[in-house]
């Protein structure tokens, strides 16, 4: 009779045992599925305003000025040659970015770039990788 006591006292230390290695990694699994969540938000709210700042940075036209987006705003300032942008998100966060100012210049010759990308068709792009890559 005695034998039979430490069995089932043996199973069910056994059993307490699996239950609470079981809930350890179900603890570390949860962990770091919530963790890869907020990084994951982080990362969208940061891209999303990132290319609010770039926008802001095409679409400026004097020295100050605000832009409301759909999920924020931004203002911007010139500064010695440099354009400062802050993003507030409707989250609650903001950011900050500095971009080099661009001349006159620059803007025409990456807008007439962009519309001979935009004008040339697949076979004469084809056309004149071949022609780069004989000469």
């Amino acid at each position: 009779m005695h034998l039979m006591k430490k069995v089932k006292a043996g199973v069910l230390l056994y059993a307490l045992l699996m239950a609470a290695i079981f809930s350890l990694l179900l603890q570390f699994y949860l962990s770091r599925v919530i963790a890869t969540q907020r990084q994951n938000q982080f990362q969208l709210a940061a891209s999303q305003a990132y290319l609010m700042a770039e926008l802001t940075q095409d679409l400026a036209k004097g020295n100050s000025g605000q832009f409301t987006f759909n999920y924020g705003s931004s203002t911007y300032q010139k500064e010695n040659q440099q354009l400062l942008i802050e993003v507030h998100l409707k989250s609650g966060q903001f950011y900050h970015y500095h971009f080099k100012e661009e001349g006159d210049k620059t803007k025409d010759k990456i807008a007439e770039r962009n519309s001979k990308k935009e004008k040339t068709t697949p076979e004469e792009s084809k056309k004149d990788r071949s022609f780069r890559t004989h000469n």
